[in-house]
C-alpha cells in the first residue's frame, strides 16, 4: 500500500513540475510579446536565472548542502550546463516564434533522438520495437510541422534543434558520477545557462517596467519550483512510473496557449503529438523491460 501511495505522491510531483515548467515559459513570452525582439530572450533569461540562483541557492543553504564545491566543480556538470543552455536557445526562439503547444510536441521528440543516437553512435541493440517507435515519432513531428504549408516558416527548427541538444546531454552525462545531489546538480546547470546569457545580453541592453520585473521574479519562482518537484518526483516513485507523465506538459502547452495566447491546435497538431506520444511511451516501457530504468 505504501508503495502505491509513493508512485501516486511521484506522479503528483511530476505533474506539478511540468506546470511549474509551462508557467515559466508561459511568463517568459508574455514578456517578450511586449519587446517582439528574440535579443530579448538573452536578458529575460539572464535575470530569470539570477533569480532562479537565489531561490534555489536558499534551499540548499536551508539544508546545509551549499558550499563552495558548488562552483565549475565538475567538467562535466558544466558541459552538461553548457549544453542544456544551446537547448535552452532553441526552445525559448521556439516559444516566441511558434504556437505554444507546438514547442511542447516538437521538444517531446528528445528521447526519440536519444534512442537513435544510441543505436548510431554508442553501439546500442535496438531491436525493432523501438524503431517502430522512432518511425513513428518522426512521422508525428512531420505531421505536426506539416512542411506542405509550413505556416509559421522554419522556426519549427529551433525546438527541434533544443530536443538535439537535451539528447546529447543527457547521453553525454547519463553515466556521469558525482557527489553532488540533483538539487545541487540544478544549480551548476542553472548557473552555466545564467552566465551563458548573461554574455549574450551585452549585445544589447532593455529596461523592464515594474509589472515586467515582477512577472519575471515569479517565473523564477515557478522554473525553482519545477526543479525542486522533479527532484521530489525522483525520490517518491521509481522513473518508470513518472516519467510518462512527463508528456503532461503538451496538456499544459494547449491549455496556455488557448487560455493566453489565443492559438488553437489545428487537427494535425493533435494527431502529431498522439504519435510522438506514443512513440515515447513505446520507448519507455521497452527501457523499462531492458532494466536501463527502474
Amino acid at each position: 500500500m505504501k508503495k502505491t501511495n509513493n508512485e501516486l505522491l511521484g506522479i503528483f510531483y511530476m505533474i506539478i513540475a511540468q506546470f511549474s515548467f509551462a508557467t515559466n515559459d508561459a511568463l517568459v513570452k508574455h514578456i517578450y510579446q511586449s519587446f517582439d525582439e528574440l535579443a530579448v530572450l538573452n536578458q529575460i533569461i539572464f535575470l530569470r536565472g539570477i533569480c532562479c540562483l537565489i531561490f534555489i541557492g536558499i534551499f540548499l543553504v536551508i539544508k546545509k548542502q551549499f558550499h563552495s564545491k558548488l562552483i565549475f566543480s565538475s567538467n562535466k556538470l558544466t558541459l552538461r550546463g553548457f549544453l542544456e543552455a544551446l537547448a535552452a536557445v532553441g526552445f525559448f526562439i521556439g516559444v516566441a516564434k511558434l504556437p505554444f503547444a507546438m514547442v511542447y510536441i516538437l521538444l517531446s521528440l528528445a528521447p526519440i533522438i536519444m534512442t537513435t543516437f544510441g543505436a548510431l553512435f554508442l553501439n546500442e541493440k535496438v531491436r525493432w520495437k523501438r524503431w517502430t517507435a522512432v518511425i513513428i515519432g518522426f512521422t508525428g513531428v512531420v505531421i505536426v510541422i506539416n512542411p506542405g504549408e509550413l505556416k509559421f516558416g522554419y522556426y519549427f527548427i529551433f525546438p527541434l534543434l533544443s530536443a538535439l541538444f537535451l539528447s546529447i546531454r543527457d547521453l553525454v552525462t547519463r553515466n556521469i558520477q558525482t557527489e553532488h545531489n540533483s538539487l545541487q546538480i540544478a544549480f551548476i546547470t542553472c548557473l552555466v545557462v545564467t552566465i551563458f546569457f548573461g554574455v549574450l545580453s551585452t549585445y544589447k541592453f532593455y529596461s523592464f517596467s515594474l509589472e515586467q520585473s515582477i512577472i519575471l521574479i515569479i517565473s523564477a519562482f515557478f522554473l525553482s519550483f519545477g526543479y525542486i518537484f522533479s527532484i521530489a518526483t525522483i525520490k517518491a516513485a521509481l522513473v518508470s512510473v513518472t516519467s510518462t507523465f512527463r508528456y503532461t506538459a503538451i496538456l499544459w502547452g494547449i491549455l496556455y496557449g488557448y487560455f493566453f495566447f489565443n492559438e488553437t491546435p489545428e487537427y494535425n497538431t493533435y494527431l502529431g503529438a498522439v504519435m510522438i506520444i506514443i512513440s515515447g511511451l513505446i520507448i519507455i516501457l521497452r527501457q523499462k523491460q531492458l532494466g536501463r530504468i527502474k
